[in-house]
């Protein structure tokens, strides 16, 4: 399954934040750990934070933290704040809606690798990702990750 970039960002910008829940995180110190256009990075603070998954405290001490206990959001959620539909009812082969009466070969095989995908998003929370650790492979500030 391939997620769009903003998607990618987002699961890693949340995935990250887990490390340490409590912290308030500034923009640079994600973009330092993550590498995600500055700009990008931004936007997809502010639509975090818009949906509620993240809160963000102005002032010189601000930042963001994650906003919610770690089992209240799921992969799914972050998936939906950022826009995309993982499982939208598009036809294995590109067309929006089958094209002959009948269903295409790959129908019945798409729809359950739909659904399945539906219920890893739905039922994978923060808390999990946290847990599974280690999480090097989310940033790419090594040092940070080891001092944790």
């Amino acid at each position: 399954m391939n997620f769009s970039k903003t998607t990618e960002y987002a699961l890693r910008i949340l995935s990250f934040m887990v490390i340490d829940e409590k912290r308030l995180y500034t923009a640079k110190d994600i973009f330092e750990s993550l590498n995600i256009p500055f700009r990008y990075l931004r936007k997809l603070l502010i639509i975090l934070s818009k949906s509620e998954l993240i809160d963000s405290i102005q002032g010189k001490n601000g930042g963001y933290r994650i906003s919610k206990n770690l089992n209240d959001i799921s992969l799914m959620d972050i998936v939906r704040a950022v826009g995309e539909d993982p499982i939208s009812n598009h036809c294995f082969f590109g067309f929006d809606n089958c094209a002959f009466e009948k269903k295409c070969a790959m129908h019945e095989k798409w729809d359950s690798v739909r659904k399945t995908i539906t219920t890893v998003l739905s039922n994978t929370t923060l808390d999990e990702i946290k847990a599974s650790g280690p999480h090097s492979f989310i940033s790419n500030n090594s040092v940070l990750i080891k001092n944790v």
